[in-house]
């Protein structure tokens, strides 16, 4: 009994559609059961919850939480993280009887409530007050934080008071965008703890990096902040921040291609001397190369993103580096993002020992199309794989097939994942009947294989390729639960035509199977 409601704890809910009886009569006992028999020591609610209908989540969240408080106190770590690649749904803000609960949670080092409900920010500090242990913290406040004057000292003394040991303090809010910059920034010059302030500076970065993350002394009453974000329309200059953050191992800069990098002397980061990981979008390709020729050596993750749609400004693609150049200045590199263009390679690609990780997102046909997607999956030691949008020439995709069948290429690899921008009327289905093949063969071939996802993108938004095809296969065309299937149906005309080339049982098995 205690391994199977360990079990299904962990399991989330791949149905269509999500009844309460599922709840009262499966999960809930099964919570009090994995409650009285495991004493565990973290507790993440997650997937119980998927199995809630969503107008229910807040009541049976609340309930849980005043259960495991009452017979788990002295858990360390509470989660209720947003796995879905669509923004996180905050129906409520946590009352009274839920803050209540966690203020019981007195041992409690990690808690993390990513979607479901807000906080207030009066609630928060108060809520932390009863929590001094705590290490770790990921929420969604309410817009009252529009309220508060960041720049006096009273808010100051009053976070050092409430969160004292914190190093990861991860936020969203309704409010501004004003008062986010503001709470930032004050947490920065007041809590010389922190490590990791509103989000990660990094796309790689997670919940487990927080646990192992790399071990640098830190002078007594100097900063500890790892990851530093840099938006051109929030910084004033560049030029105090090496100084202000000496121990940053992680930078994201987010700029525009009118913005002049001189004037806010972005040069002035190259002093940084911990930086292991650079996010990048939109920086002068100058820049990025000042970047790579300072840190390429110690380098372990890099993200390079161009984007072609920031209103009228032009925006040059290209990174001004082959990717081979690219890899022999980071030999240490172990993750590679890029919505860019490389330079074509006149040698066969080789990749750093440690190479383990690759995101790649094609804009057009003509992007990197020198950049053959078999020379990618060469890679001896790659784990994980995701494509977004990518144009894949089909005989480079039957290539690579033929390879992985062969047992040439991908044999460590543990997770792949698809995203397909595609609409009824740009489906391209000799190119999808490729890719499910591609998904097939893998799924068939590579042992260690975890983990495979298809996301369909529509209207902004991600719809998981399995319920979607499966509601086209049983014409169920409206889903309050699962996030834009009922507009997919509304604001296109989906033919018994286009259900044939795009449901694919063996590929939804396969998918299920693999899911996270």
């Amino acid at each position: 009994m205690k391994n199977i409601v360990t079990k299904l704890i962990a399991t989330k809910c791949a149905k269509l559609w999500r009844e309460e009886m599922e709840m009262k009569v499966l999960m809930v006992p099964a919570l009090r059961i994995y409650l009285a028999t495991t004493r565990p020591r973290k507790v993440n609610l997650t997937a119980f919850l998927s199995f809630c209908p969503k107008r229910l989540k807040y009541q049976y969240l609340k309930m849980s939480v005043e259960k495991i408080s009452e017979v788990a106190a002295d858990i360390e770590e509470l989660s209720l993280v947003h796995t879905d690649r669509n923004d996180p749904d905050f129906s409520h803000t946590a009352d009274g009887e839920l803050l209540q609960a966690l203020r019981r949670f007195k041992r409690l080092k990690v808690l993390r409530i990513e979607e479901i409900c807000r906080i207030n920010m009066i609630d928060l500090n108060e809520l932390c007050q009863n929590l001094p242990d705590l290490e770790y913290l990921h929420v969604h406040i309410t817009d009252d934080v529009d309220q508060f004057d960041f720049e006096g000292l009273y808010i100051a003394e009053i976070l050092k008071s409430a969160i004292p040991k914190l190093q990861v303090f991860l936020f969203d809010t309704t409010g501004q965008e004003s008062a986010m910059n503001a709470l930032t920034k004050c947490c920065a010059e007041n809590l010389p703890n922190l490590r990791v302030i509103q989000d990660f500076s990094s796309r790689f970065s997670s919940f487990e990096d927080y646990e192992s993350s790399n071990e640098i002394t830190c002078t007594s009453g100097s900063s500890n902040l790892r990851h530093l974000t840099v938006k051109f329309d929030f910084v004033e200059s560049c030029d105090h921040l090496p100084s202000a953050f000496p121990l940053i191992t992680h930078l994201k800069i987010l700029w525009r291609p009118n913005v002049n990098a001189e004037e806010y002397n972005l040069t002035a980061l190259l002093q940084l001397t911990h930086l292991e990981n650079l996010e990048f979008s939109n920086v002068p390709k100058d820049i990025f190369h000042l970047f790579v020729e300072k840190f390429g050596l110690n380098l372990l993750e890099i993200s390079i993103n161009y984007d072609n749609d920031v209103g009228d400004e032009w925006v040059e693609l290209s990174t001004g580096y082959s990717l081979s150049h690219l890899l022999a200045s980071c030999p240490k590199l172990e993750r590679l993002e890029f919505r860019a263009n490389f330079k074509e390679d006149l040698e066969p690609i080789t990749f750093p020992s440690n190479f383990k990780e690759i995101k790649m997102m094609f804009m057009s046909l003509y992007d990197n199309e020198h950049l053959r997607l078999t020379d990618i999956l060469r890679a001896p030691n790659l784990e994980k794989i995701t494509f977004y949008d990518c144009y894949f020439d089909i005989e480079d995709l039957r290539s690579a097939i033929t390879f992985i069948r062969e047992k040439k290429m991908l044999s460590k690899l543990k997770e792949l994942h698809f995203a397909l921008f595609t609409t009824v009327n740009t489906f391209n289905s000799d190119c999808f009947k490729e890719i499910a093949a591609f998904i097939k063969c893998v799924a068939a071939s590579l042992p260690d294989i975890q983990v495979i996802s298809l996301d369909i993108f529509y209207l902004n938004g991600f719809i998981g390729y399995a319920p979607l095809a499966r509601s086209m296969d049983i014409g169920r065309v409206t889903n309050d639960e699962i996030f834009f299937i009922t507009e997919f149906f509304q604001t296109q005309i989906v033919s018994s035509g286009f259900v044939e080339s795009f449901v694919d049982e063996e590929l939804i098995a396969i998918l299920e199977d693999y899911r996270c």
